[in-house]
């Protein structure tokens, strides 16, 4: 069960952390110490009807009354409108139905909008190829990447002052940019697979080991992931004008890292075009989290219970 709630919370502004994955959640109490989360459990899907069931469970053990707890949540997806349901997921979860159960309103974010408060204090990383560190300017922006086997996704940290705001997006759908003939003959087996050509297909379909405009393995595959994923990066850093850096997280990431792949990485990163002067200024960091997006829906409530 953890630590007593009194030592981990402020006990004036109880909350709930929730990560909601495809195939169930992982519950956390936040921390005085902003990242900083304790009595982490997981409940599967298969568990719990739905998610009220499963967050009710989780506040019992705990000692908590639900009705006066916050709830700080992350879904893996989109977040539109007052319905939710994760993606590949089995709940339903309705912002009426959380209001009716937990105090105040609930905070919901898409799971890399959570991963992007995690680096909302510019945590320091491992330097990919080329680039400075992270700015340490008090305003600017920075974005994070994430890719990992459930998905791609990007997200900006837009900082003015003491004060951040999170930029959610759905990026990892972006068509994916053809540079030569090799691209061509990867988008045009995607599209006879899924209909469409996004960055997230095609890495998906290499990590599945599909054949592509040809069959990829060992070196020259994560070669081909560097490549792809520095790309995607690079769009992710001019589309939001994150110019003070983005941090790369998530399995995916690692595996470039493991393979001393990042000056790969950053030649397709900066690329070959006119906006080339520009990308080798913008540090690129991999961020490794101890408890994913919890760590940051963590920080999300340390901020507002400041406000």
């Amino acid at each position: 069960m953890g630590q007593p709630v009194g030592v981990i919370m402020d006990e004036r502004n109880p909350a709930i952390l929730a990560s909601v994955g495809s195939t169930g959640v992982e519950f956390a109490l936040p921390s005085s110490r902003a990242g900083d989360v304790h009595g982490i459990e997981r409940i599967d899907a298969k568990e719990c009807p739905t998610f009220t069931d499963a967050l009710m469970r989780f506040a019992r053990q705990h000692g908590l009354a639900l009705r006066d707890c916050r709830l700080f949540m992350s879904i893996a997806g989109a977040i539109n409108g007052s319905t939710f349901r994760p993606t590949n997921g089995r709940w339903f979860i309705t912002l009426s139905g959380l209001r009716a159960v937990t105090a105040g309103e609930p905070m919901i974010v898409n799971d890399v909008a959570a991963i992007a408060w995690a680096t909302a204090d510019r945590p320091a990383g491992v330097a990919f190829g080329s680039g400075s560190g992270i700015a340490s300017a008090r305003e600017g922006r920075h974005a994070i990447a994430s890719a990992w086997r459930g998905g791609l996704g990007a997200a900006c940290v837009d900082r003015t002052g003491d004060r951040a705001t999170v930029i959610s997006s759905e990026a990892g759908h972006t068509p994916f940019a053809i540079h030569d003939e090799d691209d061509w003959s990867m988008a045009q087996a995607c599209i006879a697979r899924h209909g469409d050509a996004s960055y997230e297909r095609i890495l998906f379909d290499m990590m599945d080991g599909q054949m592509l405009h040809r069959r990829l393995e060992g070196a020259e595959l994560l070669d081909r992931f560097a490549v792809v994923l520095g790309r995607y990066v690079a769009e992710v850093a001019l589309t939001f004008a994150a110019f003070d850096g983005v941090y790369l997280s998530g399995s995916l990431f690692e595996r470039i890292v493991q393979a001393g792949l990042g000056d790969t990485f950053r030649i397709a990163f900066e690329g070959r075009g006119k906006l080339k002067p520009i990308l080798q200024q913008v540090p690129t960091l991999y961020f490794a989290l101890t408890n994913g997006s919890l760590n940051g829906l963590s920080i999300l409530y340390n901020r507002s219970s400041r406000r």
